[in-house]
């Protein structure tokens, strides 16, 4: 499994409706470079299913600094990108 599904995965462990609403991404290739997630779909009914997740994918990844931009796109056809909002409440880990 990809590292950056299992993070997300992970991170919503302990809440199963969320967790079980992931589902569709772990069908996506997810991959980081510089400052962006880019999320790649596989066609255009995964990718609404897949954008209606965004909000779940942001606390993860600003809570790990790992970018700033998340780029939705299934190749050739459409892209979307979603800047992350930095804020973190460091009292999750507490």
């Amino acid at each position: 499994m990809n590292r950056l599904r299992a993070l997300v995965l992970s991170f919503y462990r302990e809440e199963p409706d969320i967790n079980a609403s992931l589902e569709p991404l772990t069908l996506c290739k997810m991959t980081r470079r510089w400052n962006s997630i880019r999320i790649e779909c596989l066609d255009l009914d995964h990718f609404e299913k897949v954008n209606k997740l965004i909000k779940y994918l942001e606390e993860p990844l600003v809570a790990l600094s790992l970018g700033k931009i998340i780029v939705l796109t299934v190749p050739g056809l459409i892209q979307k990108s979603f800047t992350l909002k930095q804020e973190f409440h460091s009292d999750l880990f507490s």
